[in-house]
């Protein structure tokens, strides 16, 4: 009996550990990994995710947002995206600093993205690798 307890343990556990890395529910990992605190925003930071989610917003075209609130940016990436549609985003996680970000990638963020990404000013973002649209 304690051998299949520990097997559904560990059976659960690997389900809980695949689901946060892949995003689930509304909620994707990365703003899992804010509600829970510093701690659990430095474990992520740095990481590649793959994220499963629908697009929320497209702020423009190097910018949008899946699940609740998470910030997705990359050079051109809402080419052909829009709003509703489910998408699997894979990127790497970093904290928003937009002139950062703008350094580091060569975005050029248009006048809607400045006034909309400036909200997420320290917040974690997916600085995407690749978007990929979902049947």
């Amino acid at each position: 009996m304690a051998m299949t307890s520990k097997a559904g343990v560990l059976i659960a556990g690997s389900a809980l550990v695949a689901g946060l890395l892949t995003g689930c529910g509304e909620q994707t990992v990365v703003e899992e990994a804010q509600e829970a605190g510093p701690t659990a925003e430095a474990a992520i930071l740095g990481e590649t995710v793959t994220l499963q989610a629908e697009v929320q917003d497209i702020i423009g075209p190097n910018s949008f947002t899946v699940g609740d609130d998470t910030l997705v940016l990359g050079e051109g990436i809402t080419e052909g995206l829009e709003d509703g549609e489910q998408v699997q985003v894979t990127g790497t996680v970093r904290s928003f600093v937009k002139a950062d970000v703008e350094r580091d990638y060569g975005l050029d963020f248009n006048d809607d993205e400045d006034s909309f990404v400036v909200e997420y000013e320290q917040d974690l973002a997916v600085v995407a690798d690749k978007v990929q649209k979902l049947p």
